[in-house]
């Protein structure tokens, strides 16, 4: 990748069993691999491989996800960072869908470049080792068997902190402009529910309010709103 070029590569998890995780570490920025909360296991090659890249990339796991519901996430995720992002970061897809070139052709006419990237069909980089793994089922004590922790009280919904954390900025702004201070804490969370309508799932309404708090921009005390600005 060339030194200038800023690239966040979006992936679903099995598009990324496909494809060789170095060579995508490489050619990328970022990486955002999405998961269904249901996938229980991962390969432990693969796991490693991740690790390595550290805060370069980050697992988004999506609840409740049935088919094609992930292509929603990952084009939510990247409205949101188009939004958020200087325009020279490129994005990319890898992806056989052509359902995402809509979307790419409205990003790339926005001023940013956008592309998606084929993956070789053929590849099965780790369909051995998954396998193995599938076989290996109940041997929860197995070092070869890495588990996902699913739950909504055991496993954190992973969304990108920049938009949440823009977003808290943005609902502070939004506020001063109106001069709404809502004093109840469900009231505020109408308030960005309503502008914010796509934030609504998975506790991020509340992520944005405890954004809100380590900025000192407000204070909660027994369901009441206090604010400093």
């Amino acid at each position: 990748m060339n030194a200038q070029t800023r690239r966040y590569v979006f992936v679903d998890y099995n598009n990324l069993l496909e494809v060789k995780f170095k060579k995508l570490e490489k050619v990328s920025s970022r990486i955002f691999v999405f998961i269904k909360a249901s996938q229980e296991q991962i390969p432990l090659s693969l796991v490693r491989q991740t690790q390595r890249a550290g805060k370069s990339l980050r697992w988004i796991v999506v609840s409740n996800a049935g088919q094609g519901k992930l292509n929603y996430h990952i084009a939510f995720i990247m409205g949101k960072l188009h939004q958020k992002l200087d325009q020279a970061v490129e994005f990319a897809i890898v992806s056989n869908d052509m359902d995402f070139d809509p979307l790419i052709a409205y990003i790339n006419e926005s001023g940013r470049p956008c592309i998606r990237v084929k993956r070789k069909s053929e590849e099965k980089v780790y369909f051995e080792e998954k396998i193995e793994m599938e076989r290996m089922d109940g041997f929860s004590d197995d070092p070869f068997t890495v588990d996902i922790l699913r739950g909504s009280d055991r496993m954190d919904v992973l969304v990108e902190d920049e938009i949440i954390s823009k977003t808290a900025e943005e609902t502070v702004k939004r506020l001063i402009r109106s001069g709404n201070r809502p004093a109840e804490v469900e009231t505020l969370k109408n308030y960005i529910n309503l502008h914010f309508q796509e934030l609504s799932l998975a506790g991020h309404i509340d992520r944005i309010l405890q954004k809100m708090e380590e900025a000192k921009d407000i204070e909660i005390t027994e369901g009441e709103v206090a604010y400093n600005f």
